[in-house]
């Protein structure tokens, strides 16, 4: 032999959170880019109610009524 032994003590090692934050970071940016690269059509308009593309719901609010029965 050349006098050089393994005895197999490499430290703790790296902590269980640490692997699952990765592995987690990992899926994220996967699934990021498969969503870029299927594509499709994403728009603030998806998330509105009831309208289509290039329709704006707008919610109107009379202040003095709203506050009519504040501090009485």
């Amino acid at each position: 032999m050349d006098g050089t032994t393994d005895s197999g003590d490499r430290g703790p090692g790296m902590p269980r959170w640490v692997k699952i934050c990765g592995v987690a970071g990992i899926v994220v940016v996967l699934v990021i880019v498969v969503m870029l690269l299927i594509g499709g059509e994403h728009s603030p308009s998806r998330h509105m109610q009831g309208g289509g593309p290039g329709v704006v719901s707008t919610v109107g609010v009379d202040a003095g009524s709203a506050l009519s029965g504040v501090g009485s």
